[in-house]
């Protein structure tokens, strides 16, 4: 949560529009999901409330989805890094 944060704030910083734009839902929904724990969890991710609640298939779609968008911004900043080091 923090790198991801720490990420968004440089692509602000470095006037990158598009990414940061891109990555400042998923930041924002990380920090509301580590905000919302109730007191008394391990966590967000605490495998036994998960299982006891029934919660797996909810978890597991969202963890695909992140997936899915770390694959895509791996890609992209791999892009732009062989696109800056072939333009210097």
């Amino acid at each position: 949560m923090i790198g991801h944060s720490v990420v968004t704030v440089l692509m602000l910083v470095s006037l990158h529009w598009f990414i940061f734009l891109l990555n400042l839902p998923v930041a924002t929904w990380n920090i509301y999901r580590f905000i919302m724990v109730p007191s008394g969890n391990m966590g967000v991710f605490d495998p036994t409330e998960i299982h006891n609640r029934g919660q797996l298939k909810s978890h597991m779609k969202e963890a695909m989805i992140k997936l899915g968008f770390h694959l895509l911004c791996f890609f992209m900043y791999l892009y732009s890094m062989i696109l800056a080091l072939i333009n210097d």
